[in-house]
């Protein structure tokens, strides 16, 4: 079994999706206590280092296979100020500095779509280059992950290294195995919270919007405070957001009523005002199903904190699809 670093692992999503395409785990870091804690609890046989990984020397793990992580994604999400190398939060760089410390015979670098775009095009190309210099070929790819069966419409860079040494045959993506005209369907909201176990509520209020913000599907726009937004039932849901928790939580809505409500308001009729009370908002547990995670994988620590792990964590079946890939690449 080939053997993996996890370097930001958070709760461990990335983790999980390596452990279940035949890697082996043997550490992991991460900064924030609460997400380490998670991911000991579930990974009690890896090494856990909570610290901060700029201070971590990555010669130690000279020899391991496959070094893996998904740096801070705030410099590079549309959601923040997008300052990019200029976010102190930025830890790309520390991930090339583990590469050139490690020499894994790979690697693998998840992040937002955001970092492929234009605006960050020549941070993309430096990091890519200096990745090369080091002896890699490196490939890079926007993935969503409802293509390998995620509920979730969740777009993410990847970028994978394979050394110069190890190609034993030419590595590619992963190709969707969901969707039109493919094997399998796609996991609709539905689907994936099929006897989902309960979890302590949501207690959050979902209030009308005095003046909406609408959009063809009710699905979108903004009717409710705050930004959750409604799920359809039937198709996939939208981003799992690591500040869900309160009024940016998403919404379940199994009357239908906000369909009803939206085609009013597209009609023509006020705004209602007040709280919605037949809606409610995802639990925890139900957000770790959107994101791919089993239920008997447990996340610590106070509410927040416990959405927070979720919504950062890669969705472990886009990571396994990803992982398996490098594995048939350097194998």
């Amino acid at each position: 079994m080939r053997s993996a670093i996890d370097l930001f692992s958070g709760a461990g999503g990335l983790s999980l999706g390596l452990k279940n395409s035949r890697w082996s785990v043997k550490a992991a870091i991460e900064f924030d206590e609460i997400a380490a804690a998670t991911h000991a609890l579930n990974f009690p046989d890896v090494e856990h280092v909570t610290s901060d990984v700029r201070q971590v020397n990555f010669a130690k793990y000279n020899g391991i296979d496959l070094v893996a992580g998904g740096p801070p994604c705030q410099p590079f999400s549309v959601s923040g100020k997008r300052l990019g190398a200029f976010d102190v939060r930025d830890m790309v760089p520390e991930f090339v500095r583990a590469i050139n410390e490690a020499r894994p015979k790979a690697f693998l670098m998840e992040n937002v779509a955001g970092l492929a775009g234009a605006r960050f095009s020549d941070y993309l190309s430096e990091q890519v280059f200096a990745l090369h210099s080091l002896g890699y070929t490196v490939f890079s790819k926007v993935l969503c992950a409802a293509d390998f069966g995620v509920a979730q419409k969740r777009n993410r860079l990847f970028l994978v290294g394979i050394r110069a040494d190890q190609n034993k045959r030419p590595f590619e993506f992963p190709e969707p195995t969901h969707g039109v005209g493919k094997k399998k369907k796609l996991i609709s909201v539905g689907d994936a919270l099929a006897n989902v176990p309960e979890d302590v509520p949501n207690r959050a209020k979902v209030v009308f919007c005095k003046n909406p913000v609408l959009r063809k599907s009710p699905f979108a726009g903004m009717m409710f405070n705050g930004k959750g937004r409604p799920l359809d039932h039937n198709g996939l849901g939208h981003t799992i957001p690591a500040s869900a928790g309160g009024n940016r939580t998403h919404i379940l809505d199994p009357l239908r009523i906000i369909e009803k409500y939206h085609a009013g308001l597209m009609a023509g009729k006020q705004p209602r005002s007040g709280e919605l009370t037949e809606v409610r908002r995802l639990t925890v547990r139900e957000s770790a199903r959107l994101q791919s995670f089993p239920d008997n994988f447990e996340f610590l620590g106070r509410q927040s904190a416990r959405y927070s792990q979720v919504g950062n964590a890669v969705p472990p079946l886009l990571a396994a699809s990803v992982a398996k890939a490098i594995l048939r690449s350097i194998d």
